[in-house]
């Protein structure tokens, strides 16, 4: 099923089956707002739902966002091109995320004549006004799994280097103390620390389960504190694979994430435990450093040619037991 609606002056498109219920924000970035898993009524992603009053009067076709993460709204968006380099043209500070700030075209398609191999599925497109990429993503369901498989084509006449992150932030009335996590690795450096004290990240490795936290103590990272006063951290790690998970131990369900390595072959993360949210992020992106200068001195770019495409899919898939 599809529905189709708006909150403010963004478009927002509903997809749903029995089993999940996806918001995705055709008005703005092609966002994936909200997850409910219908069964247990749980709500996967972490939402701002307070700034959509913040779009009843601005139309992102004519006054776009200055970058991603401005009034936002949360849940899951695409960054790109977070940092990047076109010809003469360089992606270090503003904007970043284009492709986040601005409204998709869309085209919804739903499984007629009883056939039940055609699942219903949300196609959006857009095309960068700066940075000469075309993008494309396709949403869909099928069971208790999302697929969401995305395409960048270079539409340029030159070389495009770029970075490009799955800002993916999970919360709602799923996540609390009860919540384990299976990451793709056990070796992290803390982002946040190396950059801000100049030193290389090397200088800074942790394994998961030992790690330092804003308060002082020393944390697991496998597992949720609870919600409290904490801080926030930024931490980032290689992934020995692709794919992570959260279960939920007391309700006995919860959620795997895999993606292709060989294009998102890091993951960013960062934990807040404040008054101001409870959240915690998983991010696949294709680059370790949280600058532009160590991003650019190490050209941790993904590359395309003149009219050159590149494709991957994601899934999200629900949990009965945990096996990571």
């Amino acid at each position: 099923m599809i529905k189709e609606s708006s909150s403010g002056s963004i478009r927002t498109l509903i997809l749903s089956n029995e089993k999940l219920s996806v918001k995705i924000l055709a008005g703005k970035g092609g966002d994936i707002n909200q997850i409910t898993y219908l069964p247990e009524q749980a709500e996967l992603l972490h939402t701002e739902d307070e700034n959509f009053a913040r779009y009843d009067s601005r139309d992102l076709c004519t006054n776009p966002l200055s970058r991603y993460s401005e009034d936002s709204t949360g849940g899951w968006q695409d960054v790109v091109p977070g940092y990047g380099r076109y010809g003469s043209l360089v992606f270090q500070e503003f904007p970043v995320g284009t492709a986040a700030t601005l409204p998709w075209d869309y085209q919804t398609q739903t499984a007629a004549g009883g056939d039940t191999r055609k699942e219903e599925e949300v196609n959006l497109s857009v095309q960068l006004p700066e940075f000469p990429l075309f993008m494309k993503k396709q949403i869909r369901l099928e069971d208790e799994t999302l697929i969401v498989t995305e395409t960048i084509r270079n539409e340029g006449g030159e070389p495009a280097d770029f970075t490009w992150t799955q800002h993916s932030a999970f919360g709602g009335s799923f996540l609390d103390e009860q919540v384990e996590i299976s990451y793709p690795g056990e070796e992290i450096f803390l982002s946040s620390l190396y950059a801000g004290q100049g030193g290389k990240k090397e200088e800074y490795l942790k394994n998961i389960c030992s790690v330092p936290m804003p308060d002082g103590t020393i944390w697991n990272l496998k597992n949720m504190r609870e919600p409290g006063q904490d801080g926030h951290l930024i931490f980032t790690m290689k992934a020995e694979t692709g794919d992570f998970s959260l279960y939920h131990k007391a309700r006995k369900f919860g959620f795997r994430v895999t993606w292709d390595k060989q294009i998102f072959p890091y993951i960013r993360c960062w934990y807040q435990n404040t008054e101001d949210g409870y959240s915690f992020a998983i991010e696949p992106c294709n680059y370790a450093y949280s600058s532009f200068a160590d991003t650019d001195k190490e050209n941790m770019y993904l590359h395309l040619d003149a009219g050159e495409e590149m494709s991957t899919e994601i899934r999200l898939s629900i949990i009965h037991e945990n096996k990571g």
